[in-house]
This record gives structure tokens, sequence and C-alpha cells, in this order.
């Protein structure tokens, strides 16, 4: 069946329809019909509205994807030099404490041995 065979027989049916239907029947379906074009319409602008469409925040949201993608390079070297900022900074950090307690240590054996208690 051709499309113009499928229209020549919706255009048959939608004559038989208006011969046949009542009045009121006929009303509801235009009104049916154009309640269903202000919802068409509706979805046509949620989806290609410039603005904040789905279309334009797809398009958005895949540019940001590919964007980070693009510096995935950069950020890898930069997380490993973050994470060796951070050991340098635990064995900075241990390395303070062990001198921090040999201090107190000697110290502590300074005094003893100032007050002879050795």
């Amino acid at each position: 069946m051709t499309q113009k065979d499928l229209l020549e027989s919706v255009l048959q049916e939608i004559k038989h329809i208006k011969t046949h239907m009542p009045n009121g029947e006929l009303k509801q379906m235009q009104k049916d019909l154009s309640e269903l074009k202000e919802d068409m319409s509706d979805m046509k602008f949620t989806l290609l509205n410039p603005d904040d469409g789905v279309i334009v925040n797809t398009n958005k949201n895949t540019e940001h994807r590919v964007t980070l993608q693009s510096n995935q390079k950069d950020f890898d070297t930069q997380m490993s030099k973050i994470k060796e900022l951070e050991d340098w900074k635990s064995g900075v950090t241990r390395a303070l404490w062990i001198i921090f307690g040999s201090l107190v240590a000697i110290v502590g054996r300074m005094l003893m041995m100032h007050q002879g208690l050795e």
C-alpha cells in the first residue's frame, strides 16, 4: 500500500465520520485534537527551546564531558603530584616527631644531669 493509497483511505474514513457522526461528537473530537495539538506544541517547545530545551542541555552535557575527557591527562598528572606531596608531608611529619622526641629526651637528660640525679 503506497502512501497515496493510505492518505486516500484516511480521507474516505474522515468523510464517512463527518456524514455519520452527530455534531456533538465532532465537536468533542475537534476539542480533543486541539488539546493534542497544544500538548504537542508544549512538547516541541520543551525539546527545542534554545535556552534550556532537552536537546540544548544534552549538547551542553556532551560538550562538558568531552572537555573533561580532554583534560583527563592533566588531571591525572596533578593527582599524582598531590599524592607525592602527601607522601612527602607524611615523611616530614614523621621525621619532625622523631626530632621533637629526641630533643625532649636530650633536654630531659640534661636537666637530670644538671640536678645531679645521675
